[in-house]
């Protein structure tokens, strides 16, 4: 691939790569079917669904890649400038003009979730056809500018978590959009990236500070030397990748040479793919 990687997704045995600039690796094959990098991703049964913006143009689509056809390239930035709207992206199921900027998205049991700026929250089935939608977080509270942002939607068995960079959260049935119960994490934060595994989670604050939350408490608090890039729980304890570090939550933390872009596993092992694309043990010395 042309640039260094941003996301890998291992899918009925094929490895998915995208890289920063927009390209779509599998197995060896490479194409870039947006105009813009990528912005959010994630792979369902049906294909890849991705977004990006121009944020020059003011636009912003959201579509579903065919996987099981050769990837295409699209329609160059040029080329959007003329077609705007109109522009095709190459290899859809479906693609979509958004019309405002998608901050997070996440994919559940046939359902894409999904936040614009200044909009709300969607629901839509892999067809695109929407389910529900509701508004934004509101306060009357005096709190910083974008506090009430959205940062995240983790998907659980029949609901959703949607999290605000403040720390506020609401859990809402996934089927309906109605909201089940909203609370806070009760800590200053400005929270950049949740994980999730079986209602356990792992929050990420852009200062460092990192918070496990189970049951409606934070059971861990630790302050790391950079903000988390990417974690997992590994069924004992959160791996954890930061700025040039390997850590795991309760315990260790490692150096390493080259920026950690993500956890995979690589044959059974907790594995690290860098800035560079090389792929080395997570905490190895």
């Amino acid at each position: 691939m042309s640039g260094a990687p941003w996301k890998i997704f291992n899918e009925s045995k094929r490895r998915i790569t995208i890289d920063v600039d927009g390209n779509i690796d599998i197995d060896g094959n490479s194409a870039k079917p947006f105009p813009c990098p990528i912005t959010n991703a994630a792979v369902c049964e049906k294909g890849l669904v991705a977004t990006w913006v121009d944020h020059d143009l003011r636009l912003a689509r959201m579509a579903m890649l065919n996987l099981e056809h050769e990837l295409l390239n699209g329609v160059s930035k040029s080329e959007l400038r003329l077609k705007r709207n109109t522009s095709i992206v190459a290899n859809s199921i479906w693609s979509h003009v958004l019309d405002a900027e998608p901050l997070c998205m996440s994919i559940g049991d046939n359902k894409i979730f999904f936040a614009l700026w200044s909009r709300g929250v969607y629901c839509i089935d892999f067809e695109a056809t929407e389910i529900w939608r509701i508004p934004l977080f509101e306060s009357l509270e005096k709190k910083p500018p974008r506090a009430n942002e959205i940062v995240s939607i983790s998907v659980l068995n029949d609901h959703i978590m949607i999290w605000t960079r403040s720390g506020n959260f609401k859990k809402i049935n996934s089927e309906s959009g109605e909201l089940i119960s909203e609370g806070n994490l009760n800590v200053d934060c400005d929270l950049e990236k949740v994980f999730n595994f079986d209602g356990k989670f792992l929050l990420s604050s852009k200062d460092g500070w990192v918070w496990e939350y189970e049951n409606e408490q934070i059971t861990v608090a630790r302050k790391l030397r950079g903000a988390v890039q990417d974690a997992v729980f590994d069924g004992e304890d959160w791996r954890i990748i930061c700025w040039r570090d390997d850590m795991m939550l309760r315990g260790e933390s490692v150096r390493r040479r080259e920026l950690g872009v993500q956890i995979i596993q690589d044959d059974e092992s907790w594995c690290v793919i860098d800035n560079q694309g090389e792929i080395s043990r997570h905490m190895e010395e």
